[in-house]
């Protein structure tokens, strides 16, 4: 770019057609270093406001143009703070995609910019923002002042906690909202920490859902401010009063135990006898599991396994009845919950309290009408068996491999079938003895080719924790049975099988199961499977001898004149 185009694109800038403009307001750092630093900082930046201030902007424009003033940065020399004015008018937008994006390079062009710029600059940029009488310039005072505190002098430490103060108890809901966002990078820094604690308190029972919302989700960082345990004591009750039916944003209510993992470590850590937790978060989570709202009971599901952790046994049983219950409940999404979660629940209990209590439950659920559900909970079925241990897995699990056979979703069938490795890791050898039968017939030889892929797949785990020989026999059957069908499919298939298995058969096996399955499909009368030997023979080759392979070769030249093109091109190549 020379000269000219610079001052074409400088009065495009301008312009009143928005193409030219977006367009020019990209060229502004190239248009930067041909003006050099003098005349960016005296006639550049000046422009810029001119445009802000006085023309009829596009949104657009204004963001694109909020997003490259940080970019001038390099070409400011000394007087990079000329760059706060255009983008503290761009703060005072309306507009939350300007404002936002503004406040955004206001951070970046901070960065790594020494105290002294807070102090004699950018201290006022939020002094006036937060003291404007747009609440837009109040939201953007709120976004910069905790940047700001770190940086600058006691004396302007304190003007600006006042100015924060005033702020969280603006007329304006989204200036309180941001406020109580911030709570969390004030907490950070350990800013007023007992004054901090009562904003948040404050704001926690704020009349507007989103700004109690806000400050839930700060608690995290505000309870790290406790060192007290008598004083955790009586902050908390603020946040377990937003659980209450009362309460009647059920978005509120769905945010305390979306939040609970976030805290419990910190209530663990200062409460020793764990009297908050029995006292007040147990009568918490039993109300929320009982909520109108299904959201709000689901996500109560979801958390509740950090509590159960710290819980004795007295407590944790006070759940019981209501984790059966929800197994019956009327919202889909509350089962999928109790679903996902119930086996790894059961690890908080003892193993008879499972049998009597988890096992029923779970009994129910994988005869839910909506498969999803019973999906979910056959994904989770190992945890439940590690809670119950072998005996109890070969009773109660492993006659639900057999049930699954008669499931009309083959989605099911086949995360039933995926599980089954896991399961009789726990369960052992004689279960696996037991299953090998209804295995052959509902897995390795079901019509869906996705189910008889994962059964063939987990014989290489099971090889793994039973050991091959153990299993050998098992192995070759399976690639016999689905050889020996009619159906041309199954005989495909188990030419998939031994390529699968290349690293689980041994030598010998792998070298006479591809020759005796080479002798059978060189002659089938199916052309796909005398192309899919071919293929076989590709994925093995590096495990076979040099022998086998010229045997292989010499007997497939037949096919160099098979009457199907496809088979004939595979043979010519090999």
């Amino acid at each position: 770019m020379d000269e000219e185009d610079c001052t074409i694109f400088i009065e495009e800038l301008k312009s009143d057609d928005p193409t030219l403009k977006l367009n020019a307001v990209d060229k502004i750092v190239q248009i930067a270093q041909i003006l050099g630093p003098q005349r960016t900082c005296q006639e550049l930046i000046p422009y810029l406001i001119d445009i802000i201030e006085e023309q009829d902007n596009e949104d657009e424009f204004l963001i694109k143009l909020a997003k490259e003033l940080v970019n001038l940065k390099p070409f400011t020399g000394a007087n990079i703070h000329l760059l706060n004015a255009p983008l503290e008018i761009l703060s005072s937008m309306e507009e939350p995609l300007v404002r936002d994006k503004a406040v955004e390079s206001l951070i970046l062009l901070a960065e790594g910019m020494p105290n002294s710029f807070f102090e004699n600059h950018f201290f006022q940029i939020v002094q006036q923002l937060g003291q404007w009488d747009n609440f837009p310039s109040r939201i953007s005072a709120a976004s910069l002042l905790p940047l700001t505190y770190k940086h600058v002098s006691q004396d302007k430490q304190n003007i600006l906690w006042d100015l924060f103060k005033q702020l969280c108890g603006d007329d304006t809901p989204m200036v309180r909202r941001v406020c109580a966002g911030v709570l969390t990078d004030l907490a950070k820094i350990k800013c007023q920490s007992q004054q901090l604690l009562q904003l948040w308190e404050a704001l926690l029972k704020d009349p507007i859902d989103s700004v109690k919302i806000k400050a839930i989700e700060g608690s995290q960082y505000m309870l790290k401010l406790i060192d007290d345990e008598h004083d955790l004591e009586t902050s908390i009750q603020g946040y377990f009063a937003l659980a209450d039916p009362k309460e009647k944003s059920w978005r509120v209510r769905y945010t305390v135990p979306e939040c609970w993992e976030s805290i419990i470590d910190i209530i663990v850590k200062l409460n020793k006898n764990k009297s908050i937790l029995k006292n007040q978060a147990v009568p918490v989570f039993q109300q929320l599991l009982k909520d109108t709202e299904p959201e709000v009971r689901s996500m109560a599901l979801i958390s509740i396994y950090h509590l159960l952790k710290e819980l004795p046994t007295s407590s944790k049983d006070l759940f019981l009845p209501q984790f059966l219950a929800l197994s019956t409940d009327t919202s889909q999404h509350v089962r999928m919950s109790l679903a996902e979660q119930i086996c790894k629940i059961s690890k908080q209990y003892h193993v008879q309290i499972v049998l009597q209590n988890f096992i029923p439950l779970i009994t129910t659920l994988i005869k839910d009408d909506v498969v999803e559900i019973k999906i979910m909970l056959a994904h989770n079925l190992d945890q439940l068996s590690q809670a119950i241990g072998q005996e109890n897995s070969k009773k109660h699990l492993v006659p639900l491999i057999s049930t699954f056979a008669s499931e009309k979703q083959w989605r099911y069938r086949l995360e039933m079938m995926s599980i089954i490795p896991k399961l009789l890791k726990v369960a052992g050898y004689d279960s696996f003895l037991e299953l090998q039968e209804i295995y052959i017939e509902k897995g390795v030889m079901n019509h869906y080719q996705a189910i008889r892929d994962q059964a063939i797949e987990n014989l290489i785990q099971l090889s793994e924790i039973f050991g091959y020989d153990k299993i050998r026999e098992f192995i070759l059957k399976c690639i016999n049975k689905q050889f020996e069908q009619q159906n041309y499919i199954y005989r495909v298939s188990a030419m998939h099988s031994i390529a699968k298995l290349k690293n689980t058969l041994s030598k010998d096996d792998l070298v006479n199961q591809f020759k005796e399955v080479t002798q059978k499909s060189l002659n089938d009368k199916v052309p796909n499977v005398r192309l899919n030997i071919f293929k076989l023979f590709t994925a093995i080759q590096n495990k076979l001898d040099n022998k086998t392979q010229n045997e292989f070769k010499n007997k497939a030249r037949i096919l160099q004149q098979d009457q199907d093109i496809d088979v004939k091109y595979f043979a010519q190549k090999i």
